[in-house]
């Protein structure tokens, strides 16, 4: 694993090295920009290297379109000339990226790293205590809070008319 996440690292740094030449500074913007705020996760000011990892993993699994674990030369150089799109990108796969080792559960590192409003309810979703959320289990939860926010609607308005008059 550690070769691994070493060469992950070292790809990532070669490729992003011509990018750190060809733009000056002012278009980073304070600490970094855009590019630091994608990497710090939970906002904290600093990238630990979980978060690090986490976003590097994501990169490394979107170039390698052939999902063999490698990246050839024609891979890497197709992610830098596709189109650089903001936020087309669904639940499931940003559920997937985040799940840095792939069980199919987010752990607490993982949803703090990748998914912050989750971890804020983490313990609340994990509906059966494992440790971990999967993706039926925030969509259960997020069921749940639909329907409590519908009851409290209906409800709602009756309450709101009667407290309104008192």
């Amino acid at each position: 694993m550690k070769v691994f996440s070493k060469l992950i690292m070292a790809g990532c740094l070669v490729c992003a090295a011509p990018l750190v030449l060809a733009c000056d500074m002012e278009q980073h913007g304070e600490r970094g920009g855009e590019s630091f705020k994608a990497l710090d996760k939970n906002g904290d000011g600093v990238i630990s290297k979980q978060e690090f990892l986490v976003f590097h993993e994501a990169l490394f699994k979107k170039m390698d379109t052939n999902h063999d674990g490698k990246l050839t030369p024609e891979e890497m150089g197709a992610a830098h000339e596709a189109p650089k799109d903001g936020c087309d990108v669904s639940f499931d796969q940003r559920f997937d990226e985040v799940d840095i080792n792939h069980d199919g559960g987010l752990s607490k590192d993982e949803a703090e790293i990748g998914m912050p409003m989750l971890f804020k309810h983490f313990d609340e979703i994990d509906s059966n205590k494992d440790g971990k959320i999967s993706k039926e289990e925030i969509v259960a939860n997020m069921k749940k809070k639909h329907h409590k926010m519908d009851k409290i609607n209906e409800n709602g308005g009756d309450a709101m008319k009667k407290g309104g008059q008192q």
